[in-house]
């Protein structure tokens, strides 16, 4: 494997290695206070010390997030300018890729509280045999231990049916273990990840295929990405596999499964239906590009933004490698997003000051994407 692999590749490898090691050991000093992982005594004092940086030594928690989101993004740049200087193999890639997503699989999903709520429905269904778009997570107070960990209990199921049919899977396999259960489904959120990732691939094998290493590689280490589908999974990821194939069987010909999938990204979660126009224009990939963002803002004009959303955008970038702009753009958005986090890591809350901190760091980054593209639009011109 050594000669097939250039020192390159092998830096590369070790490096995510050493990054995918390390936001694993992070996410678990997020497990909510009410939460026991594992009841052996030796597990609750590792559990324990993990907390204590998390809970109790927040300024040390926030420094290690951001070191890690720094590095991250140096990573990130590093590998996007290896492929287009045509120094990376597509095996180095793909073995860098299967390497975060290994050790990210089984991270705690630190940052997401939908996560638990995710399974909370699954549970409400194979366990209590009750409608969740009826009852609430709060009606089993006093009797499910999740509820001492869970957030948003007072509210029946925000998740369309077909997300909820998709929960099911890992929910049944887990046989009730709690551990397996989290990781269950973040094999799944997983899987949707790499189906993104190989997708892309397969669009720009036909539309742009000396550029299709690179395209994969902007989404697949974007770190916000990296931290939003496969360390705190959210079901956008799902969504996005969905909708990313359905380009790819519209590009096969097999414009009825196109359809079909695209309708089944839209019952996953509705916002793929601003992606009905492209689909009869032929997925031309800038117009594709243009219609989610203009989903994204049109959702920004109803409630706040979260980071996860940018995970929307991201793939249909990605399938435009060849425009610098837009990738110097969602690194930006990326770095904000992510960094809305620190304030809540270090304060513990998200009361004065953090909104306005948060805020700061959020568009700060933006801006300076913004800036720094424009001069770049200016020097060509």
């Amino acid at each position: 494997m050594k000669k097939d692999i250039s020192m390159m590749g092998w830096r590369f490898i070790v490096g995510y290695t050493m990054v995918g090691i390390a936001l694993l050991g992070y996410s678990y000093t997020q497990i909510d206070l009410g939460l026991t992982i594992v009841n052996a005594s030796v597990a609750r004092s590792i559990q324990t010390w993990f907390q204590h940086i998390g809970y109790f030594d927040r300024p040390l928690s926030t420094a290690i997030f951001l070191f890690l989101i720094f590095i991250l993004f140096v990573l990130y740049g590093c590998i996007l300018k290896a492929i287009k200087d045509k120094k990376l193999t597509r095996k180095e890639l793909w073995i860098s890729i299967i390497i975060i997503v290994l050790t990210t699989c089984v991270a705690y999903p630190a940052f997401s509280y939908d996560f638990f709520n995710y399974l909370f429905t699954a549970k409400t269904v194979l366990v209590y045999h009750k409608n969740p778009y009826v009852v609430t997570p709060l009606q089993f107070a006093g009797f499910d231990p999740w509820l001492s960990f869970m957030h948003w209990t007072h509210l029946a199921s925000a998740y369309t049916p077909l997300w909820i049919v998709v929960t099911l899977i890992p929910y049944f396999f887990s046989f009730g273990y709690f551990l397996p259960l989290i990781w269950s489904l973040k094999i799944v959120m997983a899987i949707s990840y790499l189906l993104v990732a190989l997708g892309i691939g397969k669009i720009l094998e036909k539309e742009d295929s000396g550029r299709a290493l690179l395209g994969i590689a902007i989404f697949a280490f974007n770190p916000l990405i990296i931290i939003e589908c496969l360390v705190s999974p959210h079901n956008d990821i799902a969504m996005m596999a969905m909708a990313i194939w359905a380009i790819v069987l519209y590009q096969q010909k097999k414009k009825l499964l196109s359809w079909l999938m695209l309708s089944g990204s839209v019952a996953m979660k509705l916002m793929t239906i601003f992606l009905i126009p492209a689909f009869f224009t032929g997925f031309k990939r800038r117009i594709t590009l243009t219609c989610i963002m203009i989903g994204f803002l049109a959702v920004l004009t109803q409630r706040e933004a979260l980071s996860w959303y940018w995970v929307w955008v991201v793939p249909f970038v990605a399938l435009v490698p060849d425009i610098r702009m837009f990738l110097i753009l969602s690194s930006g958005v990326s770095l904000g997003f992510l960094l809305q986090y620190a304030p809540f890591l270090y304060y513990g809350n998200w009361n004065d000051p953090v909104p306005m901190i948060k805020l700061w760091v959020t568009w700060i980054p933006i801006g300076l994407s913004v800036i720094i593209t424009l001069i770049s639009y200016l020097k060509k011109r």
